[in-house]
C-alpha cells in the first residue's frame, strides 16, 4: 500500500521546507527529469523521511545525510507497473523485491489466486505483511468472474481495502455479453467505489468495446496493433502497451504510434502483463522504456508511460510518478536518459543497497497457502482416452478440438493428456496434439485452475512422474526421449517458488531450453501449461466439468470421478 503522510510526517515536511527541521537526506546539484514538464534541469532534492520535501535551487544549512551523485548521472521517478500477475512462478515478495532493484517500485497486482483460496481478512493480513518488509509498494486488484466470489459482500469488502485500486481484470467476459446480472452487479460495485476497472479485450469489436466502456471498464492491455490502441483511446480507455513472451509485438506498436504525430500519449502505459521467466528480464520497465526510445518515442514521453501516466490513472500522482514535493522518495539514478536501467535506487528515502528487508515472507506464504492447493490424486494413473476429443495447440495458448480413435496408437505429434482436479476429485484423460515431440513424460502442478496435469507418450515414465507428484513434488518435471530430464520446483502451492527471481530464472531458462530442444515449437511452454485450464481463452479448455467449448459452453467430454 502507498501511504499518505501521517500527521507527524506532514508537519516534518512543512518544517523541513521552512528550515526548522533538517532534511534526512540531501541530494545536491543533481540533474533530474521532470515528468510533468519533460524538462531536464539541475536542482537540489531535500528528503524528509520517506518523502521529498523540496526540489529547487536552495540548499539547507545542513542535512543528516549528504548524497552526492556523479556529475553526469540523472535522477528520474521510480517506475510503476500498472498490471502485474505476481503468482507466475515467482511469488509477490520475490517479484516485488526484484522489480524494485530494477527501478519499478510500485505495482498493481492481480489478487485472483488470493481471492480463490483466501478470505478477505487473510488477504489483507498478507498484504500488510508484504508492506511491512519495506521493499516495494504493492497495490491490488479486486478480481472477479461470474460467480466468483460467490458472495458479493466479500467482493465489496475487499474493494474497501485501501490498497485496492481497481476491479478486474474481467477476463472471462462472455457471460456479461449474454446478460449476466451477477457481473452487472459486480461492475456496479467497482464503479460505486470509484475504483478503476481493467478489461481483457483482445480482438474486441467496436460494439464490445462500447459495451464495456459503458459498463465502467476504464482500461485495457490487450491491444495487438497500433490501430487497436487508437480505437481504445477514442472510446476513453487508458491503454497499457504490453511486452510479453507470447505477445512480442510491442516494438511494432510503438514504431507505428511514434509516426502518429497528433497522438496524445498521456493515456498510454507500459506493462509486461505478468511475464514469465526468463523473459521478465527482457521486459522490465527499464527495458521497455529503452525499447520505446529506440522505436522513435520522444524520451520524456517514454518515461511518462512508466511513471506519471499510471500515477494519474490510479489517482496516485500526489504521491508518485514525478520528482516533486510531497511525493514519495522513490528514485532511480541513471547513467544517462537513454539507459533507463538504474545504477542505484532509492525506496522511501533510503538507498536499497543500504536497507534490509524485515520478516521472512517465504515462511508466511507457505503458511498462508498450506491448505490452499491440495495434491489429492487417485492411487494410480487411470487408463488413457476417457474422451475421444483432444486439444490441438495452434500457438502457445490457443487450442482447437480434434477427434481421435479411442485406443489408437499415438501419432508422431500426439501425447496422452491426464487432467486431475483435486478440489472436485475428478479427472479427464484425452490427448494433446502439437505439444513437444521429444517429451516422454511431463508432470505439472502449475496451472491456472489448480488442476494437476500429466502429458506424455511413455506410460512407464508417466506412472513414475505420477508417483513423484503423489510423493510431494510441486512444480514442473519433464523427462525426454533422449533420457535427459529437467525440473522447475514450485514449493508454494505448486505454482510459485520461494527462490529469488534471479535463481528461479536460471532454472526456468534451463527448462525452456530443454523443451525447445525437444520439439516445443512456440514461444513459452509455461503459458501453455498455465492456460490449458483457463476459461477466458478460445476455443476448448480443460474445466472442472471436463473438456469444454468456451464460446458455446458445450461440454465435449465429461470429467469422471475418483473417490479415494
Amino acid at each position: 500500500m502507498i501511504d499518505v503522510p501521517n500527521e507527524k510526517e506532514h508537519r516534518q515536511l512543512i518544517d523541513t521546507v521552512r528550515g526548522l527541521q533538517t532534511p534526512t537526506v540531501l541530494i545536491p546539484d543533481v540533474r533530474l527529469l521532470n515528468t510533468y514538464s519533460g524538462r531536464l534541469s539541475r536542482a537540489n532534492i531535500w528528503i524528509s523521511g520517506k518523502y521529498i520535501a523540496y526540489v529547487g535551487p536552495d540548499q539547507p544549512a545542513t542535512a543528516d545525510k549528504l548524497c552526492k551523485l556523479d556529475p553526469g548521472q540523472i535522477v528520474v521517478p521510480a517506475y510503476i507497473e500498472p498490471h502485474s500477475h505476481p503468482f507466475q512462478l515467482y511469488n509477490p515478495y520475490s517479484l516485488g523485491t526484484y522489480l524494485t532493484r530494477a527501478g519499478t517500485m510500485i505495482s498493481v497486482n492481480d489478487n485472483g489466486p488470493l481471492a480463490q483460496y483466501l478470505s478477505p481478512e487473510t488477504q489483507s493480513a498478507m498484504a500488510r505483511a508484504l508492506d511491512q518488509t519495506g521493499t516495494h509498494d504493492w497495490l491490488w486488484w479486486s478480481y472477479f468472474e461470474e460467480g466468483m466470489p460467490r458472495d458479493n459482500k466479500a467482493f465489496a469488502a475487499w474493494l474497501e481495502n485501501d490498497a485496492v485500486v481497481q476491479g478486474g481484470e474481467l477476463s472471462h467476459w462472455l457471460p456479461f455479453k449474454k446478460g449476466s446480472d451477477d457481473l452487472t452487479e459486480k461492475l456496479y460495485l467497482v464503479r460505486h467505489r470509484l475504483a478503476r476497472m481493467e478489461g481483457h479485450l483482445p480482438g474486441a469489436s467496436a460494439n464490445t468495446l462500447n459495451l464495456f466502456a459503458a459498463a465502467g471498464i476504464s482500461a485495457d492491455h490487450e491491444s495487438m496493433t497500433a490501430d487497436d490502441v487508437i480505437h481504445r483511446l477514442e472510446l476513453g480507455y487508458y491503454t497499457a502497451l504490453r511486452y510479453s513472451s507470447i505477445r512480442r509485438d510491442l516494438p511494432d506498436i510503438l514504431s507505428a504510434l511514434a509516426n502518429n504525430h497528433s497522438l496524445d500519449w498521456s493515456k498510454l502505459m507500459l506493462t509486461n502483463d505478468g511475464a514469465t521467466l526468463p523473459f521478465l528480464q527482457e521486459a522490465t520497465h527499464a527495458r521497455m522504456i529503452q525499447l520505446a526510445i529506440r522505436c522513435g518515442v520522444p524520451v520524456a514521453v517514454a518515461y511518462r508511460m512508466a511513471t506519471v501516466n499510471p500515477a494519474v490513472y490510479y489517482h496516485l500522482d500526489h504521491l508518485a510518478g514525478v520528482i516533486a514535493p510531497g511525493r514519495l522518495a522513490h528514485l532511480n539514478v541513471l547513467a544517462a536518459l537513454e539507459e533507463p536501467q538504474p545504477v542505484r535506487t532509492m525506496f522511501a528515502g533510503k538507498w536499497t543497497d543500504e536497507r534490509q528487508a524485515s520478516g521472512n515472507l517465504a515462511d508466511l506464504l507457505h503458511r498462508v497457502f498450506a491448505n490452499a492447493h491440495p495434491v489429492h490424486l487417485p492411487s494410480q494413473l487411470p487408463p488413457t482416452d476417457s474422451a475421444t476429443i483432444g486439444l490441438s495447440l495452434l500457438n502457445d495458448v490457443i487450442t482447437r478440438p480434434y477427434t481421435f480413435e479411442k485406443g489408437a496408437a499415438l501419432a508422431a505429434n500426439e501425447h496422452f493428456l491426464f487432467a486431475f482436479n483435486p478440489n472436485t476429485c475428478s479427472y479427464l484423460t484425452t490427448r494433446i496434439r502439437g505439444f513437444a515431440t521429444g517429451v516422454s513424460a511431463l508432470a505439472s502442478t502449475y496451472s491456472a485452475s489448480g488442476m494437476i496435469l500429466f502429458i506424455g507418450k511413455d506410460k512407464k515414465q508417466l506412472h513414475a512422474l505420477f508417483q513423484q507428484v503423489k510423493d510431494g513434488f510441486h512444480g514442473i518435471a519433464s523427462r525426454f526421449s533422449d533420457g535427459s530430464h529437467c525440473e522447475v520446483q514450485l514449493d508454494i502451492m505448486g505454482v510459485m517458488s520461494s527462490q529469488p527471481v534471479e535463481t528461479l530464472s536460471r532454472d526456468c531458462a534451463q527448462w525452456l531450453e530443454a523443451m525447445k530442444c525437444n520439439g516445443y515449437r512456440f514461444g513459452d511452454p509455461f503459458f501453455t501449461l498455465l492456460f490449458l485450464t483457463a476459461v477466458h481463452l478460445p476455443y476448448v479448455r480443460l474445466t472442472a466439468a471436463g473438456l469444454e467449448e468456451i464460446r458455446s459452453g458445450q461440454l465435449l467430454a465429461s470429467a469422471l470421478p475418483y473417490c479415494e
